[in-house]
């Protein structure tokens, strides 16, 4: 597997909260090669991995924070709301796409400090006084865009130094592509366990469509990958991973404390580079809702480092993703907490 060119495609998707069937599409290209794959109501791509044991799922989000039209100017330039939590103070002066029934380049406007009030050149605007041009007036963007369309920050796709890489989306593609590197090690060895991926939708708005695919799932505790934060300069240490020091176990209340015992034994075990995320009372991932779903899961969150969240420059190491679907690889091989 080039996990490269799979997180290159993955991240060039769109797939905003709500409207995920593009990333869909090609996402189902790379799941469809180790199990049955499907779509449920909320849009989420579910594969089925027959085997032995008591069922494992694993879940990753495929949404991607953006913009949604909310309104058009009359002299055509459109209003914004949040279509996820996009870091706003990022936005202005960014190249954007309009994805309507023809995509729509166009940018977010930025006023120059020379017409700004004094005090206020520094003022990072609020979303509902952010808008977007594409060049065109009232009649003309009116028949162009509809109100609900969905907008995205464009964004290359950037190899730093070393194993680093820079592009949006990262949150939570690279999640989906240390699942499918998991996958692929699982195949290799021949492990026959019961699995069930879920790449789920609106983890950015409310996290329903996890919720929904747990419900459905034949599987009886799960582990969550998504991102967390890897330590800046301007961050706090104590809530922060660091980039390159491999997956994030995390340890929280609503966590299954002997998931993450297993998954942290597991890592040592096989040597494979990890750090501890404290978190107390809920994790504000996939996890908080799934846990609770149907019957109830024995569950477990595990996180990929990653530096400037909710903009269109992420950062992560793809060692990181590596021993992430590594470790994944370990616990479902070594049947989870309810197989051991």
């Amino acid at each position: 597997m080039e996990i490269l060119d799979v997180l290159q495609n993955l991240t060039a998707c769109t797939g905003t909260p709500g409207a995920e069937k593009a990333a869909v599409e090609v996402a189902e290209k790379y799941l469809c090669e180790y199990g049955k794959t499907y779509t449920d109501k909320l849009g989420n791509l579910i594969c089925e991995i027959n085997g032995t044991g008591k069922g494992i799922l694993l879940d990753a989000h495929i949404d991607r924070v953006g913009l949604i039209v909310t309104a058009i100017t009359p002299e055509g330039f459109l209003h914004v709301g949040f279509c996820g939590g996009i870091d706003e103070r990022t936005l202005c002066a960014q190249q954007v796409t309009v994805h309507s029934k023809k995509e729509i380049k166009g940018v977010i406007i930025s006023t120059p400090p020379h017409l700004k009030a004094d005090g206020d050149e520094r003022q990072t605007p609020k979303i509902d006084e952010i808008l977007v041009d594409i060049g065109m007036n009232y009649e003309q963007a009116s028949k162009s865009v509809q109100l609900g369309d969905r907008i995205t920050v464009d964004s290359q796709f950037l190899y730093l130094a070393g194993d680093r890489v820079s592009a949006a989306g990262f949150d939570d593609r690279c999640g989906m592509a240390a699942i499918l590197y998991a996958l692929d090690i699982l195949k290799t060895r021949g492990c026959d366990r019961k699995i069930t991926v879920v790449f789920s939708t609106r983890e950015e708005v409310n996290g329903s469509g996890a919720k929904v695919a747990s419900y459905n799932a034949d599987a009886e505790e799960f582990v969550a990958v998504d991102v967390s934060f890897a330590k800046t300069p301007d961050s706090n240490a104590e809530k922060c991973g660091i980039l390159g020091n491999g997956p994030m176990i995390g340890y929280a209340a609503s966590l299954d404390k002997e998931v993450s015992d297993k998954l942290k034994a597991l890592a040592i075990e096989n040597r494979i580079p990890y750090q501890l995320e404290i978190m107390g009372g809920r994790t504000g991932t996939n996890a908080d809702s799934m846990s609770t779903s149907g019957s109830g899961y024995r569950s477990g969150l595990v996180s990929i480092p990653l530096r400037y969240m909710h903009t269109s420059v992420e950062v992560i190491s793809v060692n990181d993703i590596k021993n992430t679907g590594w470790l994944l690889a370990e616990y479902i091989c070594d049947g989870g907490v309810l197989n051991a």
